[in-house]
């Protein structure tokens, strides 16, 4: 992470660091350790006194993320070694069949929301392929997703380095920290909706919820 935010202090003025905003953006998938959003947010921060541009890098980062989507996609399609030892295991078997039904009904809304769930990107996208969703769909609404993502990251990277504009990492570290703060509200309530379910399945007459779908989904990291 240190890494990679240097190269973009260092690259902040320059036509690079879009090569470099598509380049994490596309790695992030695969590599869930890889700091796209952090990445991001930081650029974006930097971007509010005109250089970079917010367009270009919103550009890179749609782009970027789409291809490392759907690179993860076939990755979980073409099952390779790891993918099928990973299936091989029983509690895996268990979640697949219950994410095969969750993408049937709503795959779609699954890969949108699922880049906003800490290792949702990398669970949702290769458990698409495991599951061949079909290709098409895949695509559409993992673009929606990744132009949900970018706008949401380079806004929260904008408002920190325009209430901070002459000192930009002050406006790094605010944009960071309400990324951070939306995060966690998420995974909290995630991990509330997994009790709510958890407690739903012992009690079969109980209702069940239809977001239910979004610990599932994350379960499969």
């Amino acid at each position: 992470m240190d890494l990679a935010l240097d190269i973009l202090r260092t690259t902040v003025e320059s036509p690079w660091v879009y090569l470099l905003v598509f380049v994490i953006a596309g790695m992030d998938s695969l590599f869930p350790i890889v700091p796209s959003e952090t990445v991001l947010i930081t650029a974006a921060a930097y971007a509010a006194a005109g250089i970079p541009s917010p367009l270009g890098l919103l550009l890179a980062a749609v782009v970027g993320a789409l291809i490392g989507d759907f690179a993860a996609h076939l990755v979980g399609r073409g099952g390779g070694s790891l993918v099928q030892r990973w299936t091989r295991s029983s509690r895996a078997k268990r979640l697949l069949a219950h994410t095969e039904e969750i993408f049937a009904r709503r795959g779609g809304v699954v890969l949108i929301a699922g880049r906003f769930i800490p290792g949702g990107r990398t669970a949702t996208t290769l458990s698409s392929g495991i599951l061949k969703y079909p290709r098409t769909r895949f695509l559409i609404f993992d673009a929606l997703g990744c132009l949900a993502w970018a706008i949401y990251s380079i806004g929260v990277g904008l408002l920190g380095g325009v209430l901070f504009e002459d000192q930009p990492l002050l406006g790094v570290g605010l944009g960071i920290g309400i990324a951070l703060a939306i995060t966690g509200v998420a995974e909290l309530t995630r991990r509330l909706l997994a009790r709510r379910k958890a407690r739903a399945d012992q009690d079969p007459a109980a209702h069940r919820d239809p977001a239910d779908w979004t610990a599932a989904a994350v379960d499969v990291a």
